[in-house]
């Protein structure tokens, strides 16, 4: 089972439009539960995950992965930014991903500018974790992956503020 963290970092409404774009997912059997991390400070978005059904972390800063990913039910896990939209059809992707290749780690990329970032990070090989993967719960809560993370063909672009 897959579970998905996001970090909300008080992003409220691109934290709604990253759990809307999940319910198919869910819906469809691929995400089986969702952990949102927030600051403690933000009722709104403990509301909403309330009222998703997600599982709410306080955390400082909202920047702590393991304390999302502590929480997360499932054996792998996708971690996702408030804001961050994957393109149709990634289920199919992060599912075969997790049938052929499930030891690596993966990445749904960014889409866009914000890539650019994202890309040269990932093509230094960097083993740090970060919005986009896809790994075992235990992999994340190493906090460095044992290898760089293999890219999808599928993206994710970022809602905009």
């Amino acid at each position: 089972m897959l579970s998905a963290v996001i970090r909300a970092n008080g992003r409220t409404e691109a934290l709604a439009a990253t759990l809307s774009v999940l319910i198919p997912a869910v819906a469809g059997g691929t995400i089986g539960h969702a952990v949102v991390i927030g600051t403690g400070d933000d009722s709104e978005t403990e509301r909403l995950a309330d009222v998703t059904g997600a599982s709410y972390v306080a955390a400082r800063n909202g920047a702590s992965w393991a304390s999302g990913v502590e929480r997360a039910r499932g054996d792998w896990v996708l971690l996702l930014e408030a804001g961050d939209l994957p393109e149709p059809h990634w289920t199919e992707a992060v599912e075969r991903h997790l049938m052929t290749a499930a030891a690596t780690p993966a990445l749904m990329p960014l889409r866009g500018i914000a890539a650019l970032r994202e890309w040269g990070a990932v093509s230094l090989r960097s083993r740090g974790v970060r919005a986009g993967l896809i790994a075992s719960k235990k992999q994340l809560l190493s906090g460095r992956l044992p290898a760089s993370p293999r890219r999808l063909a599928v993206r994710r672009g970022r809602a905009q503020a």
